[in-house]
């Protein structure tokens, strides 16, 4: 089902960027990273700050929406829905600081990058900047990272310096999460891809670096904004789900207009060629039926948080789970059965297609869409606990 969301000024303003955004994708393919003014247009309209809480200038945006939004920016180019898909995620991060660092990391919508693997080092530190860690660390794929203000990353923490990482009551690794400006951090030019080569998913490092408390989130206490959706991690992070059905729906739009206009062998109309006519079918019916059950799940999971008070059910969090990850893999089934059926017409540079197939098969080898998801929800699918971050 689609949400209703006829009055949102929010997915207003992604549609009414839509043209300008599309018109900037040979330029954010060949440099590799989303154009300065581009940059700024869409933090205006909001499109960086969908699920930072108003307190903080952002557009807390209602779960659904947000998804609509980034549907529609991917819809006018990966890259760019990409970065909205990623800075939504990060900005609920918002939710987790105490308001005065709130409002100093996000507000005056300052964009962020990061990354969510606990693979830096974090050994805490009292000094003339108060308590905190100093922390050193290499963290890849740091999406947005040519016009982020501030970057986050996730580091163990080693007491005293030591050689094994601290342990919660529960044997678990204690993590920081913290964020730094840019000008603390160094970025290295790793990502040259085969598609989404505009989100600048580049490593950033940091080197001995003293970060704050203040710095770091506090999942552990809660998010400290009254918001329903800050208590409902799938609800955000879904959103790879609404990256990918954009993508494919701009796929869906390519070929028909390829399909209405060019022929085919014999100068036979290529509408009039079965093949084709069954390859658009089928592949509109995977989008939209995979569509339908990824806004129907996170509709049903959004409606239980807001009654029941609570962060969902774990049947609901599992399938909203599922429902983004199913409608990733369908988008990428739908865009290779058109780019196949459409042959020539699709290789070419010039081809929307070309840029759509590469776009969703980049995204779709991010773990939030792979195989450990379906892993997790089947077992919770068999009254199993899912062991798997975010479910």
């Amino acid at each position: 089902m689609s949400p209703d969301l006829a009055g949102s000024a929010l997915l207003g303003a992604a549609r009414a960027l839509h043209g300008r955004v599309a018109a900037d994708g040979a330029e954010i393919e060949r440099e590799r990273r989303l154009p300065a003014p581009l940059v700024e247009e869409l933090r205006a309209a909001g499109m960086f700050h969908l699920m930072v809480p108003a307190a903080y200038g952002g557009a807390e945006a209602d779960p659904l929406e947000a998804l609509a939004v980034v549907e529609e920016l991917s819809s006018a180019d990966g890259s760019v829905g990409w970065c909205a898909m990623l800075a939504a995620q990060a900005g609920a991060y918002a939710a987790f600081f105490a308001p005065e660092a709130a409002e100093e990391i996000f507000g005056g919508r300052q964009t962020t990058a990061g990354v969510g693997r606990p693979i830096g080092r974090a050994v805490p530190v009292t000094g003339v900047g108060g308590a905190g860690w100093t922390v050193s660390g290499r963290w890849p794929f740091a999406s947005g990272s040519s016009h982020a203000d501030w970057f986050s990353g996730e580091a163990l923490v080693y007491p005293d310096g030591g050689t094994d990482p601290l342990k919660d009551a529960s044997g678990n690794d204690v993590v920081v999460t913290f964020m730094t400006r840019r000008a603390n951090v160094t970025v290295y030019d790793t990502w040259d891809t085969l598609g989404l080569r505009g989100t600048a998913s580049n490593d950033f490092s940091v080197d001995g670096l003293f970060v704050p408390q203040a710095h770091a989130a506090d999942f552990a206490g809660g998010p400290r904004v009254p918001l329903p959706v800050y208590r409902c991690e799938p609800l955000i992070f879904m959103n790879h789900g609404a990256h990918a059905l954009g993508i494919a729906r701009a796929a869906l739009e390519a070929a028909r207009d390829v399909v209405n206009v060019k022929r085919g062998w014999g100068a036979v109309p290529l509408r009039d060629v079965t093949r084709m006519q069954v390859a658009v079918a089928e592949a509109t019916a995977m989008v939209e039926s995979a569509r339908a059950w990824f806004f129907d799940s996170a509709a049903m999971l959004w409606a239980d948080v807001q009654a029941q008070g609570g962060g969902g059910e774990p049947l609901l969090r599992s399938r909203a789970r599922l429902a983004g990850s199913h409608a990733a893999n369908q988008s990428i089934a739908a865009v290779d059965l058109l780019h196949r059926a459409l042959a020539t017409s699709a290789v070419q540079v010039a081809s929307p297609l070309d840029r759509q197939f590469r776009d969703i098969h980049t995204a779709g080898a991010h773990v939030m869409v792979g195989p450990l998801t379906y892993e997790a929800a089947g077992r919770v699918e068999l009254g199993m606990p899912a062991d798997f971050p975010l479910f």
